[in-house]
């Protein structure tokens, strides 16, 4: 029998690539590991080319979107500043008309003025004239008119020089200005002072102007953005107050406006969203100082990314679809590949289990599968020759051993002969007879071992369990007594040669002790033996229900020292128990592996 291996379409784990002579089954294919390979390829590269993407297009993005962010947020700060400047040019020009400044002027022409500013500029909510003392003479719509107003300081602010306030409600003259207006509106102060021509002060030009306004500067420039951009503004005052922007953020502090340095950032807010923030401050326009105001444009950052977001998405998509490609050529591939492979390990298989050399076919479909069906064919020659040497070799030993035991069977009958004439010849009731009677069952036991050894197709084991049973029918044929019976009890046990012999002579003595000593004056009874495998321990036991054996175990006797030195020499025990009769338990150490036992000699 020999051992073909074939390279196939996988790898079979060492000690592994033959099962009861047919080749194991492979765990990993040629087909299944080029078609992984192939998809495994196309699917890393697409997740580490979607992966880039998302990191260096998603930053430039940011930075693109950050900066049209800026620029518009740029743009509406611009706006605010000039609009504010040419609200504040607006009075500055009322206060040098002489309509205005002349003392002597009417009430009636210093509204029509006032009114006619108004006009021109809606967003103006009102427009007064306001004496030093307090005094309001003249308004726009009259609102006010003749009232002493110096509790209200603001206006007192124009004095000196031109002044702009901050962004407030105006809950009292919203009463009158807006009535129907379910919301406060706000406002922003100016004023500004207005002298004669010595230079004397004569009044005060105080106006309104609606915050409606800088809402409209805010959607001027928005409009340019698509509705779907989902774009935000915002206007904080100098200490980052929101004053204009959504309802639930007007009135609270941002403490990012005031971060130096950066132009567009992803910021969490309160909110707890994140959006692409941008914010820019006004800076005054001409003599216009400024009130310090900034501009905050946000844009929630899915629906900035969303187009690096569906490239990512598309990359992927492609990726998915390369890779199915891949794996389908990859599949081809194999295939192709495998088909010489497949046709060499069918042949293999085809030989059968018996030991027959397969017929490999030649291929020639490329190079490497050409070499190994070339060397695979030189070698299965070689096998083959080899096989036909070794079997006329192992015929010419199995038959030459087969010899030798009969040889040795032969021998032994010889010996025994020899001894059954020597013994006849001494008188009875000589102690040497008897000696010479247990050695020549000793002879008979191996002899039979032999016999036993050569007439079966297995010249290296032997049935021990059969061997026992014939020694017991053997050794019932010869008792005087035919009312001891010996009761063999054994399984099929195969075990070697070396551990058969010397369990049989183990069984003789035992036997033969029990035969002369348990059954005294003719008595009757039984002698039983026993033959049992579990595990790894193999016993025997010879138990007999004579009168029993008080001075056990027995000492001193020939058979008990060829007892005691053939357990030592098989590794194992001998345990004697005399209730009820004698019995002697003989344990061994005995392995599985090719019925071969655990011989141990002494």
């Amino acid at each position: 029998m020999c051992a073909f291996f074939l390279l196939g379409t996988g790898t079979a784990a060492p000690g592994e690539a033959f099962t009861k002579g047919r080749p194991a089954t492979l765990k990993i294919g040629l087909r299944t590991m080029l078609i992984a390979c192939l998809g495994g390829v196309g699917l890393a590269f697409t997740a580490g080319t979607a992966a880039i993407l998302q990191v260096e297009a998603g930053e430039r993005l940011q930075r693109v979107i950050g900066g049209q962010l800026h620029l518009y947020a740029g743009q509406v700060a611009d706006k605010l500043d000039r609009g504010m400047f040419e609200r504040y040019r607006d009075l500055l020009v009322v206060t040098s008309l002489e309509t205005i400044r002349a003392t002597d002027a009417s009430r009636d022409s210093r509204r029509a003025v006032l009114q006619k500013l108004q006009d021109s500029y809606p967003d103006y909510a009102w427009i007064g004239f306001i004496r030093p003392t307090g005094l309001l003479e003249a308004a726009t719509g009259r609102v006010y008119e003749g009232m002493d107003v110096s509790a209200r300081g603001w206006w007192k602010q124009g004095f000196d020089r031109p002044y702009v306030g901050d962004v407030h409600d105006a809950v009292v003259l919203a009463k009158i200005l807006y009535a129907n207006r379910m919301e406060v509106p706000r406002f922003v102060d100016l004023a500004a002072p207005v002298r004669d021509e010595q230079g004397t002060l004569t009044g005060v030009v105080a106006a309104h102007l609606s915050w409606d306004w800088a809402s409209e500067v805010e959607r001027s420039v928005l409009g340019q953005i698509s509705e779907d951009a989902e774009v935000e503004a915002m206007i904080l005052s100098a200490d980052g107050t929101v004053i204009l922007g959504p309802k639930p953020l007007v009135g609270k502090p941002l403490a990012f406006a005031s971060a130096p340095g950066r132009r567009a950032w992803v910021e969490s807010w309160p909110d707890g969203r994140r959006f692409l923030t941008s914010v820019a401050r006004t800076k005054g326009y001409r003599d216009y100082p400024g009130l310090g105001w900034s501009v905050v444009l946000r844009q929630p950052v899915d629906q900035a990314m969303a187009p690096v977001a569906e490239l990512r998405n598309r990359v992927i998509a492609w990726g998915i679809a390369a890779s199915l490609l891949a794996v389908l050529v990859g599949h081809v591939l194999a295939t192709w590949l495998s088909a010489p492979l497949r046709a060499m390990s069918r042949a293999v298989e085809a030989a059968g289990p018996d030991g027959a050399m397969p017929v490999l076919p030649l291929t020639g479909r490329y190079t490497e599968a050409a070499t190994l069906s070339g060397a695979l064919h030189t070698y299965v020659s070689d096998l083959q020759e080899a096989d036909r040497r070794l079997r006329g070799t192992v015929a010419e030993k199995t038959v030459l051993l087969r010899e030798v035991h009969h040889r040795v069977k032969n021998n032994l009958q010889v010996i025994y002969g020899l001894m059954m004439v020597e013994m006849r010849r001494l008188p009875k009731g000589d102690l040497s007879r008897g000696r010479i009677e247990a050695l020549a069952g000793r002879v008979t036991s191996m002899g039979r071992l032999h016999e036993q050894l050569y007439t079966s197709g297995d010249l290296m084991n032997v049935d021990f369990g059969t061997h026992l049973r014939q020694l017991c029918d053997a050794l019932q044929e010869l008792l005087p007594n035919e009312a001891i019976t010996i009761h063999p009890d054994t399984d099929d046990v195969s075990c070697s040669i070396e551990l058969a012999t010397p369990l049989g002579l183990i069984a003789n003595e035992l036997v033969v002790n029990a035969l002369k000593h348990a059954f005294p004056e003719g008595r009757g009874g039984t002698v039983t033996v026993r033959l049992r495998q579990a595990g790894d321990r193999l016993t025997m036991t010879v138990a007999d229900d004579g009168i029993g054996c008080p001075d056990m175990p027995p000492k001193g006797g020939i058979g008990t020292t060829l007892v005691d030195a053939l357990v030592r020499q098989v590794g194992g025990t001998i345990t004697f128990d005399a209730r009820p009769g004698c019995t002697a338990t003989v344990s061994v150490p005995f392995t599985a592996d090719a019925n071969r036992p655990v011989a141990v000699h002494a």
